[in-house]
Order: structure tokens, then sequence, then C-alpha cells
């Protein structure tokens, strides 16, 4: 019997939705030691009480900050890229990505990591949604948009690099991740949560805030979990190599039939739906949440770190289909999949199994 080589994976962005996903997925596969990077120090443990991996704190934008950080980092053999910082425009949001993108894989270069296999995170925005309806299902061959739009400059700049350093590279485009995050406010699950929690501590029913569109818009998302199956599976696979895939639960959903499920976890009222500007009316909740921590004992997450409320009131707005074509992802050998509803409930027992939540 021979066994499989021991490969290193580096984790940019490592406790963001989703690379927490690639974080537990690296750790439950054999064969593979993961390794992190982020802006922030990566928490002691992981939900569940696991030991945290070995983290680099680091501004990836430092050129040289990330030059001096990884200079331990030779036995790097693959990168899961998920680390991401949002500009003020499409404009702004460009330069950054792309450098961060640069100076992780000039760093382990320059070092002398043989870099063999890279994924990239990209998503939704390739296809415009960001921008309003575009074509459904998408496919992964459809026509860029006009630019500005920082996956597309990344994509370009991840083919030259690897072209030019033998390595090969695979990116995934998942949409509305759903799942853990531990120090990342820009999660709609958190985001749910705590404002289900906030109405329930309040008195008041718990009103789909979004607009009437979105109620009943056909939405999907990807599980945190599926999203790091994919990628290890995407670094393993010859048919992944040089290749992009849409990467989503497999089904559908509308908030209208999600609501009721999520009303019944946190045991609350529903009422019909009403618009409300989130990041305006969550703006003032910090003390709310506050009492909301001491009264159920929760971990102490700050009122800025648990949710990004523009960011979910952005989501529950999307007032149009949103779906992505997962076949050609099928047909390279990845099949996995999950209920959505499942998804949802089951990522929300695991942050109230570890008091994040009421």
């Amino acid at each position: 019997m021979t066994t499989a080589p021991q490969r290193t994976l580096l984790i940019t962005g490592g406790y963001g939705v989703s690379g927490t996903g690639v974080v537990e997925a690296a750790l439950a596969r054999p064969g593979w030691t993961p390794i992190t990077t982020g802006r922030r120090p990566a928490p002691e443990t992981l939900l569940g009480g696991r030991p945290a991996p070995a983290h680099i704190q680091v501004d990836l934008l430092d050129k040289e900050g990330t030059d001096a950080a990884f200079a331990n980092l030779q036995a790097v053999t693959d990168v899961a890229f998920c680390a991401y910082l949002e500009g003020r425009t499409a404009a702004d949001t460009v330069a950054p990505n792309v450098a961060m993108l640069g100076n992780t894989l000039n760093a382990l270069k320059h070092i002398g990591a043989k870099v063999s296999r890279i994924v990239l995170m990209g998503g939704g925005k390739s296809y415009g949604a960001h921008l309003g309806p575009y074509k459904t299902p998408a496919k992964e061959s459809d026509p860029r948009h006009l630019p500005p739009q920082f996956f597309e400059a990344q994509e370009d700049a991840l083919r030259a690099w690897s072209a030019s350093n033998g390595a090969d590279w695979t990116i995934l485009r998942p949409d509305g991740i759903i799942g853990p995050s531990l120090g990342s406010p820009m999660n709609i699950l958190t985001g749910m949560a705590t404002y289900a929690a906030v109405c329930k501590e309040l008195g008041v029913p718990f009103r789909f805030p979004g607009s009437p569109q979105a109620w009943s818009a056909l939405h999907q998302v990807t599980d945190a979990d599926l999203l790091g199956r994919a990628t290890l599976w995407a670094l393993e696979s010859d048919s992944s190599r040089n290749e992009i895939f849409n990467i989503t639960n497999g089904d559908h959903y509308r908030w209208k039939h999600l609501w009721p499920d999520l009303a019944r976890f946190f045991d609350i009222p529903v009422e019909e739906p009403q618009p409300i500007p989130l990041a305006e009316y969550m703006a003032d909740k910090g003390p709310v949440w506050d009492a909301i921590v001491a009264k159920y004992n929760l971990v102490p997450t700050s009122w800025a770190q648990i949710a990004a409320w523009p960011f979910v009131q952005g989501i529950v707005n999307v007032g149009f289909d949103l779906v992505q074509s997962t076949i050609k992802a099928r047909k390279a050998g990845f099949g996995d999949c999950i209920d959505t509803h499942e998804s949802y409930l089951s990522h929300l027992q695991r942050l109230r199994d570890a008091r994040l939540i009421p």
C-alpha cells in the first residue's frame, strides 16, 4: 500500500466564511496540513473546540510585510485564496484584491515554496449579479460584463502567474456562502440570526425586512462545508485543472418558504414582510445585543463583528432570480449537494451550540 503525499495548504482569509469552510475540510482530510493567514488573530479554537491550525497574522496589502511573514513557508504546496477587501467603488476594489493575490503568490515564490495548485474564490459578481438581473442559469462560459470587476482582474493575474511559474489553477464561483465565520461580519447567516434575536428581545414579530420582489424571487446559496469539500476536490482532481466551476448547494429557495423555518428555529412569531432599511434601523441596537449576550451567557462578540448591516440589507433586497448552473462541476466529478433549508438550520444550530447566538 502507498500513502498519499503530504501537502501543505495556505488558506488566505482563513476565518471568513469561505476560508472557515476550507479550514474545516482540510483538517478532516488525511494528508493535508492547513495554515491560515488573516489581518486579525486566529481564534484559539474552532467551532466544536478543536485547536485552530497554525496562523500567520499579516496584511497581504503590505508586500514587504508579507515577504517577511512568509519567510518560513517553504513547505507550502497549495493555496486557497479566500481573502477579500471591500472598496468604496467597483474600481477601488480591483487594485487591492489583485495586489493581495500577487503579494501572496510572489512571497511564496521568493522563499522557494513549490506551489503546484491554486484555488481562487470568485463569485456571482462575475455574472453581474451585483448589478441587477442577469442571464440565468449562469454558466462559466458566459461572456464577461463591463468592467471594472475585481474577480476578472484576479483571474487574469492568476492565469498569468501560473503560466510563468508552472502551477495549475482552479476558480470556484460560489454564491451567498452560508456557514460560520469567526471574525467576519459579512455573513447572511449571522445577520439573520442577530436580526431574529433582536426582534425577539424587543418583543416584535419576525418580519422579512427585504423587498416584496426579493420575498418571492428564486435564490441560491453555497454551504461553507460543501465549498470546503469543493476546494479540496479542485486541488486534488485532474479534471479541475485550469478550469472555472460554479459551486452552489444544487437547489434553490425562496425567502417566503424559508422564513417559517427560521421563525420556528428562533421560536418567534411571524408577520407579513415589511421593507426595513437594516443599515439604519439596526445601527442603534448594539446595547440590545450586549443585553442578549449577557442574558444567554453567549461568547462575547462585538456588535460591529456579528453582522454587517449594509451587506445584510443588500442580500434581502435582491429582487430577481439568482441561478448559477452547476452542471459543469458535476460532469467533472464534483456532485456534492445539500438541501438549502437544512444548510441554514444546521449552521444556525452550530452557532447556537457554540454559544454565539441564543
